[in-house]
């Protein structure tokens, strides 16, 4: 039996990270203070967003919902904004390690940075949980 690929850019992603991790043992421990929320904006060449936040309490995913405008997401601790050409890169190519992305501002990063700092090995997990996902880009599909 072969599990359903989610779509890159898309709430099925998102959905399918909340199930993996909300699944997982080790991550549960491993994010178990985390209880904030955090969003992920996708910036398209045609100058459309999409908007992606999802919402942990004690590590859980208890929440996943999208907004087609990033000013409509209500208060949020972390918002990480990059151009869907860059998350694909980090998440479906490897092309872009988190890192990179980071100091080089292809992904930026707006909330606290202590809390940013205590959390990397979470942000980290999850990007990777994302690339396991093994994201289907719309047009890629095999024919």
């Amino acid at each position: 039996m072969s599990v359903k690929q989610p779509t890159f850019g898309t709430r099925e992603l998102y959905d399918s990270l909340a199930e993996s991790l909300n699944s997982d043992p080790t991550w549960l421990v491993k994010a178990k203070a985390m209880t904030f929320s955090m969003a992920h904006v996708y910036r398209y060449p045609d100058d459309t967003q999409r908007t992606f936040r999802m919402e942990f309490r004690t590590g859980k995913i208890c929440d996943v919902t999208e907004f087609d405008d990033p000013a409509d997401l209500p208060e949020t601790a972390f918002v990480l904004r990059g151009s869907s050409d860059d998350w694909r890169d980090m998440l479906v190519t490897e092309e872009l390690s988190v890192n990179v992305a980071m100091v080089t501002r292809r992904i930026l990063v707006k909330g606290k940075m202590g809390t940013l700092m205590k959390n990397i090995p979470q942000f980290n997990y999850i990007v990777r949980r994302l690339i396991e996902l093994d994201p289907v880009v719309p047009g890629d599909e095999p024919g």
